[in-house]
């Protein structure tokens, strides 16, 4: 295959073509980007062990996945998102699977209630899938900007900038995510 024909002006002089400046920029953005991205990896690599391999769907499974480049990325909310829906994936699955059909369809908050009562999960465990289902809700569920677990408040508490509070929620819903895959409905 040739190569397409570089552009002429009227007396067949080659014309030199700019890519736009938006290209430019995005290019200075991401050399800019990538050490913190790369430590991200880093992170993402002690806390989610390569070559862990989880029986699930393709659903599921793109969730997980996403989760995990979401945070490498820098989108925190995202992975926090991801990742709470990567839990209620699996545990509706394993819910579904154990007969508890409306538990399993019925949420986050259902399946939780559900593994508690019936102790298939440590309570410490769904402790900490519980506050992140309490940090995603202001995120998926419109809150008052007040609310005890808006962004806005839960940093103010801890006297910290939203991005640092952030990306320390997202490094919990990864590891709670991977938590999650690994412990869980171990008899099921």
């Amino acid at each position: 295959m040739s190569k397409p024909a570089a552009p002429v002006d009227l007396f067949g002089k080659v014309l030199r073509v700019r890519r736009p400046r938006y290209e430019a920029s995005l290019e200075r953005a991401e050399i800019r980007a990538v050490p913190a991205r790369a430590e991200r990896i880093r992170w993402v690599a002690k806390a989610i062990p390569k070559g862990t391999g989880f029986l699930m769907g393709m659903d599921t499974f793109y969730v997980f996945e996403e989760a995990k480049s979401c945070y490498i990325y820098g989108h925190f909310v995202a992975t926090v998102l991801m990742s709470a829906a990567f839990i209620e994936h699996w545990f509706a699955g394993k819910l579904h699977n154990l007969g508890f059909h409306k538990e399993a369809n019925g949420g986050l908050a259902a399946a939780i209630g559900c593994a508690r009562s019936r102790n298939l999960v440590p309570n410490a465990l769904l402790d900490r899938i519980d506050r992140l289902r309490l940090i995603r809700n202001p995120f998926a569920h419109l809150k008052d900007m007040d609310h005890e677990h808006s962004l806005g408040a839960r940093s103010v508490a801890m006297r910290k900038h939203p991005d640092q509070v952030l990306e320390q929620d997202a490094q919990e819903a990864l590891s709670l995510m991977y938590a999650v895959a690994l412990y869980t409905f171990r008899a099921a």
